[in-house]
């Protein structure tokens, strides 16, 4: 068990869930599918801008970002989408988030990040968008 890993378990020998995931699923050719899991906020931040530029690296058509697990966001992965999604325009790619739930969708709506993001109810109508 590494440093890092020691550090998250508890006296009782307890591993703590991580507060947040960022896993990449199979999606058609071209397009990159991340799905994030629980709390993207502060901590995540470094991770997500990691992957995200992973992703920019393959040059794909599209990245679709999956929020259907995402309990809460804040204003720093609110950060990260926004400069993701202006390094994928750049490149001629397309950022979609998809299937955010209502306290995601808030965040957007009330920044106005709604306005400026791409944004779909659904992972497959997102994979439409990048992929058609």
């Amino acid at each position: 068990m590494g440093e890092r890993d020691r550090a998250r378990v508890d006296g009782r020998g307890i591993r703590s869930p991580d507060a947040y995931v960022i896993l990449e699923r199979a999606a058609p050719e071209g397009v990159v599918l991340l799905v994030l899991r629980g709390e993207p906020d502060l901590a995540a931040a470094p991770a997500a801008r990691e992957r995200l530029e992973q992703a920019r690296a393959r040059r794909p058509r599209g990245v679709v970002l999956d929020f259907t697990e995402v309990t809460f966001a804040d204003s720093s992965a609110l950060r990260e989408l926004l400069r993701a999604d202006a390094a994928l325009r750049g490149d001629g790619s397309l950022l979609v988030v998809a299937a955010a739930p209502p306290t995601v969708g808030r965040l957007l709506t009330l920044t106005r990040a709604r306005d400026v993001l791409e944004v779909a109810d659904t992972v497959e109508l997102a994979l439409e968008r990048v992929s058609g």
